[in-house]
């Protein structure tokens, strides 16, 4: 009976983490126009902030803010070190993007995540690589470049160098980076009879963003239509976040991380719409490939 419940609340938490995907998708384009509405810092802020008092809420509510402590120190610093920089790094990411082929390449970049993170599960999880990994590797590589070619104002290698943003672009691969390493190393150092720290960490990075924000100043006006995009936005970042902490930390992180690799297809799409760059041939192969390599290094990353 024991075993059974344990397998039941294993495919449970897979089945929040992969929530958290879904909702994922369209992260990239409602940052970005937030972004645009209340300033970068100010937008992410808020966002976090609101987003935290709604997860220590919760945590009130069924009384896991003692069992945050029960995380060893050395997992609370890093862990919530990766936190914050993946969360700082992705507002400035979509914030710093010129024009909507340049959102759409910082989506591609944003989501190197999936595949980082079966990379780094090999190091610091004790995963094995097989020879399948290289090419997965290459294949979202590629599918990032041609997302990049196809989404120049100007044509070739001339067009793609002149509408290079290196602001946006290594922000996207370092929050990339950020939070592979998080997904890693809350499976790897969290207590798992701990709460979720996701409320704590969450809060303290919208207090340092909203705090850097009061020194910047803000022009931007945003109308009643732009909170409602916030609340909204703020409740369902929050419950994401949630979702994926507990998934990694007690679900299958292999069914998990595979779901994901689907993101960057569904994301292209979206802002692509949303957008008024359109949809092309070239846009969308550019995410399947980012998908079907992000698949490829699923199986290039396996245990002893």
């Amino acid at each position: 009976m024991a075993q059974l419940n344990s397998s039941r609340s294993a495919t449970s938490a897979t089945l929040l983490g992969i929530i958290a995907c879904a909702i994922w998708s369209s992260a990239v384009l409602i940052m970005n126009l937030l972004a645009s509405a209340f300033g970068m810092l100010r937008a992410g802020g808020l966002e976090l902030l609101i987003g935290g008092a709604i997860l220590i809420s919760v945590a009130l509510i069924r009384g896991d803010l003692p069992r945050i402590a029960l995380h060893s120190r050395r997992c609370h610093a890093v862990c919530g070190t990766m936190w914050v920089c993946n969360l700082v790094l992705a507002w400035t990411a979509v914030a710093t993007a010129k024009s909507s082929g340049q959102l759409l390449v910082t989506g591609l970049l944003n989501y190197l995540w999936p595949s980082l993170t079966l990379v780094l599960a090999i190091p610091i999880l004790g995963k094995r690589a097989t020879w399948w990994l290289a090419p997965g590797l290459v294949a979202v590589t590629v599918g990032i470049l041609l997302g990049k070619l196809a989404t120049t104002t100007e044509t070739g290698l001339t067009g793609a160098l002149t509408d290079f943003n290196a602001v946006s672009y290594f922000s996207a691969v370092l929050d990339a980076l950020a939070w592979a390493l998080y997904s890693n190393y809350s499976r790897k150092l969290s207590n798992p009879e701990g709460a979720s720290a996701v409320p704590a960490y969450m809060t303290i990075a919208g207090v340092l963003l909203l705090c850097a924000s009061s020194f910047s100043g803000s022009p931007h006006s945003p109308m009643w239509r732009d909170w409602i995009l916030l609340l909204s936005w703020a409740a369902l970042a929050a419950l994401s976040y949630l979702f994926w902490d507990i998934g990694m930390r007690r679900g299958s992180v292999v069914a998990i991380s595979t779901t994901s690799m689907l993101i960057p297809l569904l994301s292209t799409i979206i802002t692509a719409v949303f957008s008024d760059h359109g949809i092309s041939v070239s846009i969308l192969t550019s995410g399947a490939l980012v998908v079907v390599g992000s698949s490829i290094c699923r199986r290039g990353v396996v245990d002893y």
